[in-house]
């Protein structure tokens, strides 16, 4: 669930972003196919880019290996955990599907009307378009190639022009736009910016059919008075493209101003480094892994020796220090198995209460998994108490007892040893450790 939200957040940012750069950069520029291209860039990249998992160049994390508190701990509070509880995460979950299904339900409704206004009003061929006739007061639009009209309220010497318009959008695929954004709509609707790029993204669908029509030889003032009249038309299917979905004065702006030429033209190219920096931005944390015991070894700048140096005191660690240091980490062992103890015990019952092949399967894999935590657990354990016999060894003069000492050390060394056996055999990972030599007085 959280990844999801993570998803959609990312998503959403890099859909602001892109836009704003739009607005601020490219949106009076005229060179309206290169101004469509970064629009559906941005669009593809935002649904994209937050799917990539690449290692940062500059993050990493170090872990210290074997380390199974946390896996423990985790696997233990999820079978715990038996009343369901409502978390904040599921009414957020419902609420963004619930918005999600009412815009998508809007699309197909859409869709559908289009459908049934086509089966109901019937086609005509026409320069290779399915012209289907409304019979109704309203504005011409298209959909893939079917274009929509009501002949009655166009004048005839005008027919050809807006058609020409329509076939414009159908030729240069502005419904595949149109759906793509569709599909972003219902994903990220909660957006306040993707309801303007949708308008941006028609507004340049526009502006592209009405370059094409004044390209084939249409009189550009015929032309602007043709988008003032169907301008007052009926209301808009936003599912299609439509010969007035911009407002008329930056259409016809648009149909005056030079065409954005020189290094500005590429100015949309500039997608390509926006994506690297949110590429850089989601990079996920290198993991470095270290061995238990080890550390990052840093050089340090050669000192002479002064007097004060070469009297300064060590400090070791007093015996209490080290006895309450062993105990906390006793503690934090002991704690670890109890929690992997019940964790077995549970998956046992469930292994014993269910028939499915699958889910017995799964369950065996998690006993296996939860049977080689144990026996790590125990053989660091038996670690603990072999450093703190040595500790106390060291300190110890009555050889009587240093023999009994050193007995003790040895039958220690075998039971981890048999701990490592039965790991091995388990295929699970072994802990390294490091026999410590025991001088005898």
């Amino acid at each position: 669930m959280s990844a999801l939200f993570l998803y959609l957040l990312r998503s959403g940012a890099c859909l602001a972003a892109f836009y704003v750069f739009y607005r601020l950069f490219l949106m009076k520029d005229t060179n309206f196919a290169l101004n469509r291209a970064f629009l559906m860039g941005s669009a593809a990249l935002s649904l994209l880019l937050p799917l990539a998992r690449v290692p940062s160049p500059f993050i990493k994390t170090v872990t210290y290996s074997p380390s199974p508190a946390l896996p423990i701990a985790a696997e233990a509070a999820s079978v715990a955990r038996s009343a369901p509880v409502l978390e904040p995460g599921a009414v957020l979950l419902a609420v963004y599907a619930a918005g999600a299904g009412l815009f998508l339900l809007l699309v197909l409704v859409r869709i559908g009307r289009l459908a049934y206004m086509a089966g109901r009003c019937g086609c005509e061929r026409h320069r290779g378009l399915k012209v289907v006739l409304c019979g109704r007061a309203g504005e011409s639009f298209s959909f893939f190639n079917f274009v929509f009209l009501d002949r009655a309220n166009i004048p005839a010497g005008d027919l050809d022009r807006i058609l020409a318009h329509e076939l414009a959008h159908v030729r240069q695929f502005h419904s595949f736009d149109i759906l793509l954004s569709e599909i972003l709509t219902v994903i990220q609707w909660f957006n306040p910016f993707v309801w303007p790029y949708r308008r941006s993204l028609r507004e340049t669908h526009e502006y592209l059919a009405d370059r094409a029509v004044i390209a084939q030889g249409c009189g550009l003032a015929r032309y602007r008075l043709l988008i003032v009249e169907q301008h007052v038309g009926g209301r808009l299917l936003e599912l299609a493209s439509s010969f007035r979905t911009s407002q008329i004065k930056r259409r016809i702006t648009m149909l005056s101003k030079p065409e954005t030429k020189g290094l500005a033209r590429w100015k949309p190219l500039l997608i390509l480094p926006l994506a690297l920096v949110f590429v850089l931005a989601f990079a996920e944390s290198r993991t470095v892994v270290v061995p238990e015991g080890q550390e990052a070894v840093k050089p340090t700048p050669v000192v002479e020796a002064t007097p004060a140096a070469e009297a300064a005191p060590v400090v070791e660690p007093t015996e209490e220090e080290m006895v309450k240091a062993l105990k906390e980490k006793f503690a934090h062992l002991q704690e670890m198995k109890a929690k992997n103890t019940e964790t077995l015990e549970k998956l046992n019952q469930k292994l014993e209460g269910t028939t499915d092949p699958e889910v017995k399967e799964k369950l065996r894999a998690d006993i296996k998994e939860h049977e080689i935590m144990g026996l790590q657990i125990g053989a660091k354990e038996r670690m603990l108490h072999m450093k703190k016999l040595e500790f106390v060894l060291n300190k110890e003069t009555n050889l009587e007892k240093k023999a009994q000492l050193e007995e003790k050390l040895k039958q220690l060394k075998m039971e981890t040893d048999e701990y490592m056996k039965k790991l091995e055999a388990l295929g699970g990972k072994t802990i390294v450790h490091k026999e410590k030599k025991v001088e005898k007085n």
